[in-house]
Order: structure tokens, then sequence, then C-alpha cells
């Protein structure tokens, strides 16, 4: 008994998982959903699939946040991705590559609703997120 406990405390904090951004507009945070990934941490690496079954069923996990026609959305990493797409979706199927840049986009000026997927790329593995907001 005594081995396994002395193990989780010598094993667990040498476990790793990616990292999460804190996705805000203005003071406002954005909440996001993380998707399926694979990571490589200190002693172990795993790949992990989520239930999802798309970006858009990922997007119905919370609420669109009410953000403002070409309001400035920031997502910051404890440790930046060396590679960060980001596409914006529109209704079921289209979507574009949106320019990032210092870790932000520029929400569009057209009101509606907008789904963002972002995928980071570390070299201990990669990420995706998704979060939705809608612009009044």
């Amino acid at each position: 008994m005594g081995f396994i406990v002395l193990g989780a405390f010598v094993i667990v904090p040498f476990r790793s998982e990616p990292p999460i951004p804190t996705v805000t507009a203005g003071n406002k945070e954005i909440p996001t959903t993380q998707g399926s990934y694979c990571w490589e941490g200190l002693f172990s690496a795993e790949c992990v699939d989520k239930v999802y079954t798309s970006v858009l069923d990922m997007a119905k996990e919370y609420q669109p946040t009410v953000v403002s026609p070409n309001e400035e959305i920031k997502m910051d990493f404890k440790k930046e991705p060396e590679t960060m797409v980001v596409e914006r979706w529109i209704g079921n199927e289209h979507k574009e590559t949106i320019e990032v840049k210092n870790s932000a986009i520029v929400v569009p000026n057209e009101e509606g609703s907008y789904i963002y997927h972002v995928l980071g790329y570390w070299k201990q593995g990669d990420v995706d997120y998704v979060f939705m907001i809608e612009v009044k």
C-alpha cells in the first residue's frame, strides 16, 4: 500500500497535459471546449479521443458569448503553441482560416453566430479547441 501512495506522489507531478487557453474579449472570458489530443509528458504519452462528432458538436457545449463587431479576441496559453491555426465556421459547413496576430483574432463586423476552431501544435503534441461567439 505504501508503494502505491509513494508512486502516486512521485509520478503524478511529472504527468503532463496540453495547455488550456484562456480566451477573452475585453474583460469577458469565453468558455472553450477542448477536443481530442495527443500529448507527450516527461514519463508518459497519451492520445485522448473526445466523444464529439464534429466541430459543431463541440461548440454546443456552451452558449455563445456576445461580443461587439470588430472586437479583438485574445487566446492566452501558459505555454504558447509553436504553430496555431484558427478556422471560423459559419453555419454547418463553411469555414475559413483566420489570421492570427500576437495570439489574437478580430471578429467580423457582421452580426451573427460564429464558431472558432483553434488547432495548437507543440513539440509535445497537438490539441484542438472550440469556442462560439455571437456578434451583436
